[in-house]
């Protein structure tokens, strides 16, 4: 395996197990639960985008592509705009509830794409 697919591997397992335990803290600290909830979904989304390549022009890509509206060209790009407008609803929405229950969906895709990518278990 090349250096930078080491690399991009290694961030990708740290940000699912930051997610994870922001997910944690999220459950357990209720007075922080909607800032801990929007790391995790943070993490989350930045272990997916590790695990897809690298991270900058991804964020690039789905930046543009929210911008212009116009629907996403594949499978692996409407999945990405959609962990984007996740992250951005977990930021967005009043209810710490509902804050942590779409951090937790989107810890839970990550760790399915991780499995699916880097062949790694739930760890």
């Amino acid at each position: 395996m090349e250096l930078l697919g080491l690399f991009n591997r290694g961030w990708a397992l740290r940000y699912l197990r930051e997610a994870k335990a922001e997910l944690r803290l999220a459950r357990e600290e209720p007075r922080f639960s909607r800032m801990f909830s929007f790391e995790a979904a943070r993490k989350a989304q930045a272990c997916i985008y590790h695990c897809l390549g690298d991270p900058d022009t991804i964020e690039m890509v789905v930046f543009d592509l929210m911008v212009d509206g116009k629907p996403p060209a594949d499978k692996v790009m409407h999945l990405l705009l959609t962990v984007a407008r996740l992250v951005q609803l977990v930021s967005e929405v009043d209810d710490p509830a509902e804050a942590y229950r779409v951090a937790q969906t989107l810890v839970e895709l990550a760790s399915k794409v991780v499995k699916s990518v880097l062949g790694e278990g739930e760890g």
